[in-house]
């Protein structure tokens, strides 16, 4: 299964402490130990508006792919292009977000979905 996750959807529906830095790690990490037992492709996308670059980014962290929204982007407009442009079949993938635009939007295009609140109890 492809995994996309709205990053900081979900991020500040865990409860974590620390710095905005330290959060993200925690989960990326929480999110690595539920791949060490489920197996599974997973992207995480943040927003990255006040990215210096102004770029996309991507990085690995922890066998995730972690994905930045460009300067004036937000994280849905980058989660629905994917959606748009997926490889494989729709049955394939489940899209992690609260935002109801996105599940929206994931579901016309056939693909499954959880709520953050849904998907933090798998991680449990």
């Amino acid at each position: 299964m492809k995994i996309i996750i709205d990053g900081y959807n979900l991020m500040y529906r865990m409860e974590l402490s620390g710095s905005l830095e330290k959060k993200r790690d925690s989960m990326l990490e929480t999110l690595a130990e539920f791949l060490s037992v489920n197996p599974n492709d997973m992207t995480v996308v943040f927003d990255g508006r006040n990215n210096p670059s102004g770029h996309r980014g991507k990085e690995m962290k922890f066998g995730i792919k972690v994905c930045y929204s460009a300067r004036g982007e937000i994280a849905d407009d980058y989660i629905m292009e994917m959606i748009t442009k997926r490889t494989g079949k729709a049955k394939e993938y489940l899209i992690v977000s609260s935002d109801r635009m996105i599940v929206d939007f994931a579901k016309e295009h056939f693909m499954k979905t959880a709520s953050s609140d849904e998907f933090i109890g798998y991680l449990e």
